[in-house]
């Protein structure tokens, strides 16, 4: 327990301190009697814990100073603060209400006539604490007050900061405010001035009418990438009864630029009047005019002339409709009944039923920036990987251009990182596994051909990075290309196979026979060696398996797996045609293995004759003793034999699987197929990009209907 739990019942800084009515971040509120002004006052105190930190000092006194500057109705007002018995405090007046945050929890939305009331005054509010050059910087629901008399008060000055204040109390780039209400250059931690408030006040506004935010994520970071990047979301496809002319403020309000924006506290608060008194006069002019749809216009037209002329209308009702709430008195005799519905292009569909474009037009904007970051990604780990050189091992080879001396390398890795980041950030999910996956080998790949292009010592890294193109485009119908295109089909039907249509369904099975006949085509070109029939009963056992469970299964599954099941064919094609071939280098090695062994055993024969016959030839010696030295007796060498079937046919294996590696590696490396595999991760990504991005905001879509 705190010190500041203690003080109910005592005199504190001129107030007796009577019950604790809340605990905040910043520390306690209590009610109080002010002793000399003889009325109840509140009395928020910094916790002591927050009270060791110079910085939190700052800010609590920073709310006192600026509310104190300040004297309006819709504001809190202050009657001292300072510093005693060691805890800093402010006295200010007190609201017996609720924060519009826990009426509209409790409530539910606020009809349009409340709210609109409601954000007048707080409109009037902030016009006057910017007339002080007061900046809010944390307008939000439970930051301001709804009194009993039904009237709201803006609290919680601890953000704001004088526009003429010279000290700074927030890092260069630090953001502050609150995510759900905060403005794009407060997102973006660039210079704020009091039209940040007058944003917050319209993401309060849409609050306040739907109780949802404009903007919502799972993480702060998206919720204020959306508001620096999202359009607005239209209001009346989440309240279509309410006034057009409240979605065209908010529209307005909440403009990403500042200078785009409403200018001024007074100028928003003059234009809702308006809006308000034209609609109460049948004169409001909508903004349906916003957007021209001639075409639409026309049908509509025609459609006017060819129809018949419509029955009379009825008479119309009595006079008990009130524009912002219906169920509460009736209007007097004099007004004029609501004007007829009219056509709103703000709507998902036309009376023609079909959608309007901007939307679709929105994401394919989103989708050529993401395609094109990630290629200029991949662009810099291409010239990345231009300027080193092929080595001794492949650890060696991909280190060598970090390893030259020169700077280029990390320049370019950097950029390409740097892109590769920002096209994270332009997603709407951020960092998922796929979307990773295929960007990084992408760059790897790319990274690697570039490393190991086979182009002149001589060639500079840009003209190296445009031979690895050409090469690549050069060698795009070159048997050498086929490994690479039977990956990038398996990965892409793999990719479909569990969708739920059957054209996808369909397009995934063509893929894997297609992968699985250049896969065959690859090992059987230039051979003349037959077949093993039973793994071609295999792999053909196991594609007609996978195609079964490409038509059948939604969902992965530990064996009945497409996937799975086109991989197993794909070895099996390897298998048929490795099979022969060990074996027919196994009969090379067998045949070559008799005269081999008699040519060794005919040399052991020679070199022990002719020890034989030096032996007898030779002079004899004597020690210094004049005794004779005996020789080491010449030894008849044992016969050579053969090596076993079993050890030529590891051999023979060993042999088979370095050809066939080095046979790989000079297709995809000396063809520039990594190239071509680079470029296809590439496109892999922005699929499951825009896959990504239609999902998304198809679903926030439906749950906004």
């Amino acid at each position: 327990m705190t010190e500041t739990d203690n003080l109910s019942g005592t005199e504190f800084a001129g107030c007796r301190i009577m019950t604790k009515i809340g605990q905040g971040g910043m520390g306690s509120v209590y009610t109080a009697r002010h002793l000399a002004l003889d009325k109840t006052v509140a009395v928020k105190i910094l916790s002591p814990e927050l009270a060791r930190d110079a910085r939190n000092v700052e800010f609590f006194l920073r709310e006192a100073r600026s509310a104190a500057k300040l004297e309006h109705p819709n504001i809190v007002q202050i009657y001292n603060f300072g510093l005693e018995n060691g805890s800093y405090f402010i006295v200010m007046s007190y609201i017996d209400g609720k924060s519009l945050a826990d009426v509209v929890a409790e409530k539910g939305p606020l009809d349009a006539e409340t709210a609109t009331g409601i954000i007048l005054e707080v409109l009037e509010g902030l016009g006057h604490a910017h007339s002080k050059t007061i900046i809010h910087r944390d307008i939000k629901p439970s930051n301001i007050l709804l009194g009993a008399d039904g009237h709201p008060k803006i609290v919680d000055f601890g953000l704001a900061r004088s526009i003429n204040e010279e000290k700074q109390l927030t890092i260069a780039g630090e953001m502050v405010g609150t995510a759900y209400f905060m403005s794009p250059e407060q997102g973006l931690a660039a210079k704020v001035d009091h039209r940040a408030d007058l944003y917050s006040a319209g993401a309060t506004y849409f609050y306040l009418l739907t109780a949802r935010y404009p903007f919502e994520g799972k993480s702060s970071i998206e919720v204020i990438h959306k508001h620096i990047g999202e359009p607005f979301p239209n209001i009346i496809r989440l309240k279509p009864d309410l006034p057009l002319w409240i979605s065209r403020v908010l529209e307005h309000l909440m403009r990403k630029k500042p200078e785009d924006r409403y200018q001024s506290a007074a100028q928003v608060i003059d234009e809702i009047k308006r809006l308000k008194t034209a609609e109460l006069d049948g004169t409001a002019v909508s903004n349906e005019r916003s957007i021209e749809l001639p075409e639409l216009s026309a049908r509509l037209a025609a459609r006017a002339e060819a129809a018949p002329a419509p029955p009379p209308p009825p008479p119309p009702p009595p006079p008990e409709f009130k524009p912002f709430q219906p169920s509460e008195a009736p209007l007097s005799s004099d007004h004029t009944p609501p004007a007829p519905p009219r056509l709103s292009v703000n709507r998902k569909e036309t009376p023609s039923g079909k959608e309007l474009q901007l939307p679709k037009l929105h994401n394919a904007i989103k989708t050529a920036r993401h395609a094109s970051v990630t290629l200029a990604a991949m662009g810099f780990f291409l010239l990345a990987g231009s300027t080193g050189t092929p080595k001794s091992t492949i650890p060696a080879s991909l280190l060598s251009p970090f390893s030259s001396g020169t700077a280029a390398a990390w320049i370019f890795t950097a950029a390409g990182l740097s892109l590769a980041v920002w096209s994270v950030f332009l997603k709407p999910l951020k960092l998922t596994p796929m979307h990773f996956l295929f960007s990084a080998a992408s760059a790897l790949a790319a990274y690697a051909g570039a490393v190991y292009a086979p182009s002149p010592e001589s060639t500079d890294l840009v003209s190296k990075a445009f031979f690895c193109l050409k090469l690549a485009a050069e060698n795009i119908a070159s048997p050498a290309s086929l490994p690479a295109y039977s990956l990038a089909l398996f990965l892409a039907a793999s990719k479909s196979a569990f969708k739920p249509h059957w054209a996808a369904k369909t397009g995934a099975s063509a893929a894997y026979g297609l992968s699985l006949l250049l896969t065959y085509t690859y090992f059987r070109n230039g051979l003349a060696v037959q077949p093993e029939t039973t793994y071609l009963a295999l792999a053909a056992a196991a594609s007609l398996s996978g195609l079964a469970a490409a038509f059948i299964q939604r969902r992965g599954a530990l064996l009945f797996n497409p996937p799975v099941l086109f991989l197993a064919a794909n070895v099996f094609i390897f298998a048929m045609f490795s099979g022969p071939q060990i074996a027919a280098l196994t009969e090379a090695r067998l045949a070559r293995e008799t005269p081999r062994v008699e040519e060794l055993n005919r040399e052991a024969y020679r070199a022990y004759r002719l020890a034989l016959t030096e032996r007898e030839a030779a002079v004899p010696e004597f020690d210094t003793d004049g005794r004779p030295i005996e020789k080491k007796p010449v030894v008849k060498p044992a016969a050579a034999l053969p090596a076993t079937r079993e050890e030529l046919g590891r051999a023979a294996k060993a042999e088979h699987l370095e050809l066939l590696a080095s046979r790989l590696r000079s297709d995809l490396l000396n063809a520039s197929g990594l190239i071509f595999l680079a470029l296809f991760m590439l496109l892999m990504a922005n699929i499951y990009f825009v896959e990504e991005t239609m999902s998304y905001y198809g679903e926030r879509d439906a749950a906004q209907e």
